[in-house]
């Protein structure tokens, strides 16, 4: 019997709360939190996301809200196909099977036009710095002008700029360490048991 509400708001529920999204241009995007695509079962409202790795991501589909998602943002699709690979794909054997029987009921979308690219990549990370700390010089140029400050103005803003790239290469250190953590679990790889090493007292 096929559900007939949804217990969430959305076309994705992010169940553990991982922070997965879609690519927004023009913002920060992280490579293994953004969702690249959907391989959807319209008859059997079943789901499967992934991302540019085309590792499959732990989402489930709201049913009612998932095809006006597909309507906006689809930038092409692949007719009887499921995409995704990784500790949440579809599993193989039952794969195959939809293999040999024709695939016809699934469609994979690819949503957003993602050619910006990935924070995670040096020189984009790179370019966000450089806009980032233009708009902060000339805030910070403002805010000595407003404030009336006697200090020299071109002291100030290198220090305000220099605090502010500071910030950005402890974000980015920070965030590129968790998207590694994220990208070993999408593909199943977890570390050894806390005490694997520790013998246990007979």
């Amino acid at each position: 019997m096929k559900r007939n509400y949804s217990p969430f708001n959305g076309p994705f529920h992010d169940t553990y709360a991982i922070g997965f999204r879609l690519y927004a241009p023009g913002s920060i995007n992280w490579r293994h939190r953004t969702i690249a695509g959907v391989s959807w079962n319209g008859n059997d409202q079943e789901a499967f996301f992934f991302n540019p790795d085309g590792l499959a991501l732990p989402l489930t589909a709201n049913p009612w809200e998932l095809p006006e998602l597909i309507r906006r943002n689809a930038v092409r699709r692949e007719f009887a196909s499921v995409h995704g690979t990784g500790h949440f794909a579809m599993k193989i054997g039952r794969l195959a099977s939809l293999k040999s029987l024709g695939m016809t009921d699934w469609v994979t979308y690819w949503l957003v036009d993602q050619s910006g690219g990935y924070a995670n990549d040096p020189a984009v990370w790179q370019r966000i710095t450089e806009q980032d700390l233009a708009v902060e010089k000339t805030a910070s140029e403002r805010a000595h002008h407003d404030r009336r400050l006697t200090s020299d103005l071109a002291s100030y803003v290198d220090e305000c700029v220099a605090q502010r790239r500071e910030h950005m290469a402890e974000q980015h250190r920070r965030r590129c360490v968790e998207d590694s953590k994220i990208l070993a679990w999408l593909k199943g790889e977890t570390p050894p048991p806390l005490f694997a090493s520790v013998q246990e007292a007979a």
